[in-house]
């Protein structure tokens, strides 16, 4: 009788055991976790069908190659930053090496500022030279006082001095102004539209096509930052050389031959 009992309690036992060994004796694949192991071996003790465990990603080998990060255009040397990747900006040459720009709201509220200087500096470097250039002689013709004589025909700023001679009805207009747009372009603006499109094309020049539009902000912006450098050569310029920038560089502002 011992035999026979013998030989029917090894069958059932084999029976059992092979889900059991397949999953304690073989070795773990890569990416399983302990715990799965764990409930890999009660499922096969209790003779449930064992799920199916799809390993993680490997870390990649040694002969794969790393990509490398993405480099500034404006400085090769630097890598670019990965706060201007946050969104995609006409004129963007990967240039911010103080790491300005953290993120998508801190990067618009630069670009709004840029175009802001921008476009001011573009007024300022063509109203420079012409005020030192037309100035005497307007003010002669219109009995206006001449507000390059007491600079020495140097544009007033707070370097040159002169500023004293502006009219103050002429600052409150520009700060009533300036109040005036930055609360109509902000109504308008609310991050709906690229940074600082104001609505404003009174001689419809911005193209309707967007490879056009794309070109037309591009050329803005880099005429605003060429501006911004102008504006300052002038500033430094006439401080240093005490004398108007129309008679330094004449070849720039006033014709070859007179």
């Amino acid at each position: 009788m011992t035999t026979p009992l013998l030989s029917l309690t090894l069958t059932l036992l084999a029976s059992s055991l092979p889900p059991l060994l397949l999953a304690t004796a073989a070795p773990p694949r890569v990416g399983f976790a302990p715990r799965a192991l764990k409930a890999m071996t009660r499922t096969a003790a209790s003779g449930r069908s064992a799920p199916v465990l799809r390993p993680r990603s490997a870390e990649p080998s040694a002969e794969e190659p790393v990509r490398q990060a993405e480099m500034s255009r404006a400085v090769p040397f630097l890598k670019r930053p990965d706060g201007l990747n946050t969104r995609k900006l006409a004129g963007d040459y990967g240039f911010d090496p103080l790491g300005l720009a953290k993120d998508r709201e801190s990067l618009t509220q630069y670009r709004l500022a840029e175009i802001k200087h921008g476009r001011l500096a573009m007024l300022a470097a063509a109203a420079w030279p012409l005020q030192e250039l037309e100035n005497p002689m307007l003010a002669e013709k219109l009995n206006l006082p001449n507000l390059v004589e007491e600079t020495g025909g140097r544009s007033p700023s707070v370097l040159n001095g002169g500023l004293e001679q502006v009219s103050a009805a002429y600052w409150t207009a520009v700060v009533l102004l300036t109040v005036v747009i930055e609360t109509i372009g902000n109504e308008r603006w609310g991050g709906k539209v690229a940074p600082g499109d104001y609505g404003f094309d009174p001689l419809n020049l911005m193209p309707k096509d967007p490879e056009g539009a794309a070109q037309m902000m591009e050329k803005e912006i880099k005429h605003g930052r060429v501006a911004m450098m102008a504006i300052l050569a002038f500033v430094l310029q006439e401080f240093i050389g005490h004398s108007p920038i129309v008679e330094q560089t004449p070849f720039f502002f006033k014709p070859l031959f007179s």
